[in-house]
């Protein structure tokens, strides 16, 4: 968008909100999750979704490319890591159950009352995902000048 900010590093999305919401910041890209309680209560107001597509929990929330920085796209996603060197065995093993656990309604129903879409994958997809986020990501800091200061 060819903005121009300061980047204020946090330990964690509690300290982020707790900053935004005192006035000492003036904005916070931070995950849906940590939001949605202050995004419900109107004390945070939403300006757009990072993801290519809107939230289904915040349907009337723009894209950051709808909102005006076309092809922006910048979705979060988490993994469950094992260390390099577990067995295949162990590792079908720890897949099999965070996929039944993925699929509880319980497990559901909190993580949509989040915001959060659920999206349960194989451990080769998953290494694909890191691999090609990685890289992404590397490109754009590469091609932005971005340092590390």
């Amino acid at each position: 968008a060819r903005v121009s900010f300061i980047h204020v590093p946090y330990r964690g999305a509690g300290p982020q909100i707790t900053d935004l919401l005192g006035g000492q910041t003036d904005f916070a890209v931070t995950s849906v999750p940590s939001s949605a309680p202050f995004l419900k209560s109107g004390k945070l107001r939403a300006l757009a979704v990072t993801s290519e597509k809107r939230s289904p929990a915040w349907p009337d929330v723009p894209t950051v490319a709808e909102a005006g920085v076309p092809g922006y796209a910048a979705d979060v996603w988490y993994g469950v890591f094992a260390p390099a060197g577990t067995s295949p065995e162990i590792v079908a093993k720890l897949n099999a159950v965070l996929k039944r656990a993925a699929r509880s309604d319980a497990f559901i129903k909190r993580i949509e009352s989040e915001g959060v879409e659920i999206s349960v994958s194989t451990p080769e997809a998953l290494g694909r995902l890191a691999s090609d986020e990685a890289a992404r990501w590397k490109a754009f800091v590469t091609e932005h000048g971005i340092k590390n200061e």
